[in-house]
């Protein structure tokens, strides 16, 4: 499959380099980005994937984002960014409208397993998805 990416590597580079400035200054250590146009800015991540749990997770010490989504949708996260493969995360499609749990416990688990649970963490609230 031929896909052209939104931007190259040095784009990528500085728009990583820009946010993770902007969250040095604000005081964050770690931003949970869910709105699919900011994650789409970040990373180039494209897919119409928006209507289930998925966010890119930028940490001020890690060289490179995290994308975290369905699996069905990792490919999209392959194709179209430059996010290391290791970086690319899913959780199980069992949790897809599970009635008790939720993806986002997944997401938890990850960001303690990371050590970054009692770290400054900031997220965008005013996704219309």
């Amino acid at each position: 499959m031929q896909y052209t990416k939104p931007f190259q590597n040095a784009e990528y580079d500085r728009r990583i380099a820009k946010t993770k400035q902007s969250m040095a200054d604000k005081g964050f250590d770690l931003i949970i980005c869910q709105d699919p146009a900011n994650m789409n800015w970040l990373t180039g991540f494209d897919g119409w994937s928006f209507y289930t749990p998925q966010v890119v997770l930028l940490h001020l010490e890690e060289d490179a984002p995290i994308w975290f989504g369905r699996p069905q949708d990792a490919k999209a996260a392959h194709i179209t960014t430059d996010i290391p493969p290791e970086n690319v995360t899913t959780f199980s499609e069992t949790l897809i409208h599970h009635p008790t749990e939720h993806p986002y416990d997944d997401l938890a688990a990850l960001i303690e397993q990371r050590g970054w649970g009692r770290q400054r963490i900031g997220g965008g609230l005013d996704a219309p998805y």
